[in-house]
């Protein structure tokens, strides 16, 4: 089993049960907000060792920002902030206690998921995280209402969101980023794996490829434009304003591109 530390904003470390851990009352702030409804807040912490080169985080949220930020070393570090809105003090304390986070541990992998019941999502629960990975870890991000920032993985990452832009900088090998309503930025430092695949609805999509990066183009758009600039890029076919395929330093790893209303944008790292 992995090292795992755990702190609280207020209370002493308490036991690690590797299952859902809720947060104790002790650690709960209540603030008066303007219109006189109040809002209960409260954080989470906690360090994990992985060991062995490859390992994985999984974290799933409903509603808030995740930040990623990778670091040499195998120590995870999750720091999550959870606030609950209400009618008066009481009511967002009750609701806070129903705020989990499930967590599932081993060695070569850690998955958190924020759990809470349904009819608490208009009550305005949001929970944030901000975490410092190590670099060589492959990552998955979900969440539903919030923007994914990460930066400086290389061994892969994953990222979902509906309501949200995904950014991304100095990232390495599989890289696969999806959203509805928000757009897309992924700045690559080297291109590898499965490749490349950018996805939205409503939003632009700004890819930047080291220079000397070999990768085969697939983009699609309906309402925008597509343009390929200081790259060696060849295209394949007649292509069009809304379709364009072509190839990258003679190509190679797929690198596929698609939304609906918005621009798709392929450079130079710089």
């Amino acid at each position: 089993m992995p090292h795992v530390r755990e702190t609280r904003s207020i209370a002493g470390a308490a036991a690690l049960v590797l299952a859902a851990a809720s947060m104790a009352a002790c650690d709960v702030a209540v603030n008066t907000l303007h219109g006189g409804r109040a809002q209960a807040e409260q954080s989470w912490t906690r360090t994990y060792t992985l060991a062995g080169a490859d390992t994985s985080v999984d974290i799933v949220n409903v509603s808030g920002t995740i930040t990623v930020e990778a670091v040499d070393g195998n120590t995870l570090d999750v720091k999550a902030h959870i606030s609950v809105r209400g009618s008066t003090e009481e009511e967002a304390q009750a609701a806070l206690k129903q705020v989990e986070i499930g967590e599932e541990a081993s060695a070569g992998r850690v998955r958190l998921e924020a759990k809470y019941p349904r009819e608490l999502r208009r009550r305005g629960v949001e929970v944030t995280y901000t975490i410092r990975a190590p670099r060589s870890a492959k990552v998955s991000l979900q969440t539903v209402n919030g923007q994914i920032s990460v930066g400086g993985l290389l061994a892969g990452v994953k990222a979902e969101t509906t309501n949200g832009s995904v950014v991304g900088r100095g990232l390495a090998n599989t890289v696969a980023a999806m959203t509805t309503n928000g757009e897309i930025k992924i700045q690559m430092a080297s291109l590898g794996g499965d490749g490349i695949s950018l996805e939205t609805t409503n939003g632009t999509i700004d890819l930047k490829l080291p220079g000397d990066a070999k990768g085969t183009v697939s983009a699609r758009c309906v309402n925008g434009g597509i343009s390929v600039s200081d790259l060696p890029f060849e295209k394949v076919g007649e292509g069009s304003r809304r379709k364009l395929d072509g190839t990258i330093n003679g190509g190679g790893s797929a690198v596929k591109l698609e939304t609906v209303n918005g621009s798709i944008r392929v450079g130079k790292t710089s």
